[in-house]
């Protein structure tokens, strides 16, 4: 009996090491980033699931490369930041996959850097935020911008990225409550150390993360922010053309009102009162 009990034992640890495997596999294959793309740039071989390491070529190589497009198996966030030797001279890009139970990193390293070169380029090309949007969009005058993130959005990444490959702009990484929408600042370091200094002021719309990334997901998608400003809110639209015509009702009545009103006095009486000569 005993010997029975053992052997049912024994083949019962066996069969749950023998899934254990398969079901890290499982696990593992759960999240995926299926695609992904860069404006400026090729990936070297094109991409595969598989491989974390590649080669990016870029077009134009003394300016920096941003995230075009990207396709995500499961539910995962990706994140982009860029890599810098000892001299703060851009060398590549990374991409982070990061879900609930670890993240997968992929690694993209530039083929054809430009030289080192010193200049006065102290310029942002763009603010890339996973779940957020900037707007207007960055340009070489405006140094204040809003980056309007969801509601419910509590771990705020930022990358900037520097028109010139040879600045230098920080990532910036906050946690946030959830009423939180605080001001930040981004310094961006020409190669000949000056510096050019961006004000973010965070806007959080009347949407959910989830809500968001669904909409981001749409084919046709521009933006999520358009429809939720004050001034575009059916509310505020209809309260400013109620007041409108209220204020038109008024000079019209006004109008109406003064052409028909009685004058007391004649034109043709001579005045009660006439002036000394």
């Amino acid at each position: 009996m005993r010997r029975k009990l053992s052997l049912i034992l024994i083949c019962t640890v066996c069969i749950c090491l023998s899934a254990l495997p398969f079901q890290t596999s499982a696990q593992g294959n759960a999240f995926e980033l299926t695609s992904i793309s860069f404006k400026n740039a090729e990936i070297d071989g094109g991409f595969k699931t598989d491989v974390q390491e590649y080669g990016l070529t870029l077009e134009n190589n003394e300016m920096s490369p941003t995230l075009e497009s990207y396709e995500i198996k499961g539910n995962a966030d990706i994140f982009v930041t860029y890599t810098y030797d000892e001299t703060n001279h851009q060398t590549g890009l990374v991409a982070t996959l990061e879900y609930e139970t670890g993240s997968t990193i992929y690694n993209f390293r530039y083929t054809n850097p430009a030289p080192y070169e010193i200049n006065g380029n102290n310029l942002l090309s763009s603010v890339y935020c996973t779940y957020g949007e900037v707007l207007p969009s960055i340009n070489d005058k405006d140094t204040e911008y809003k980056l309007y993130i969801p509601s419910d959005l509590t771990q705020l990444k930022i990358t900037p990225v520097t028109q010139d490959i040879n600045a230098y702009c920080a990532p910036f990484e906050l946690i946030l409550g959830n009423e939180q929408a605080p001001k930040i600042t981004l310094s961006c370091t020409a190669a000949d150390g000056s510096t050019r200094e961006y004000l973010i002021n965070i806007k959080r719309v009347d949407k959910t993360t989830e809500q968001v990334k669904a909409e981001m997901a749409q084919p046709d998608y521009v933006s999520f922010v358009d429809g939720t400003r004050l001034y575009q809110r059916p509310e505020f639209l209809i309260t400013v053309c109620g007041l409108a015509g209220g204020l038109a009702v008024i000079i019209i009545l006004f109008l109406i009102t003064r052409r028909i009103a009685v004058n007391p006095y004649d034109k043709d009486e001579k005045p009660f009162y006439s002036p000394i000569d």
